[in-house]
């Protein structure tokens, strides 16, 4: 798969077939992670893979009540010091990566931003100096997924300056 098609396809998943991911995709999914660039280098992540059940059930409440967080292989939270100045950026680069790698390997994700960042970090026992910028879905997509439509890129994209349309020369 050409990396514009995983860019192409990639969708937010919302419901997920009852299926564990196999060690060797793992490995290439976690390679992807280790392999994000980040500012200086400075590597400012860890993740959080749960896919204990009852934990993952545990975790629904936490993240506004989203069902599919108790149906998906993983749950995924994102970690980082935000005492390094670029750790937005970093963990957002890793977990695209990861998100894209997901698509080539026939795997969906989905980026949660709703949840209680104290009652993630309570049941997943994150030290309290740290923080959870986000948390993500991973697994099998099951059922359909349609996607959304896309603004037009001349409604975003300038050029030279802020207003001026990407195709006005």
């Amino acid at each position: 798969m050409q990396i514009q098609d995983a860019i192409k396809t990639r969708l937010s998943i919302r419901r997920y077939a009852n299926e564990t991911i196999p060690d060797t995709d793992m490995e290439i999914l976690l390679k992807a992670l280790q392999l994000s660039p980040s500012a200086n280098n400075a590597q400012n992540w860890e993740f959080v893979f749960v896919g204990d059940p009852d934990l993952k059930h545990n975790l629904i409440k936490a993240c506004s009540s989203q069902r599919f967080v108790g149906d998906c292989a993983y749950l995924i939270a994102a970690v980082v010091d935000p005492a390094q100045k670029w750790h937005m950026v970093d963990i957002t680069i890793a977990l695209t990566n990861l998100t894209l790698q997901a698509v080539e390997l026939g795997y969906g994700t989905c980026w949660i931003g709703a949840f209680d960042e104290n009652q993630v970090k309570q049941l997943l026992k994150v030290p309290p100096q740290k923080k959870i910028v986000v948390c993500m879905t991973l697994g099998t997509p099951t059922g359909k997924h349609v996607p959304r439509s896309r603004k037009p890129i001349d409604s975003f994209v300038y050029r030279d300056q802020f207003g001026r349309s990407w195709n006005q020369r």
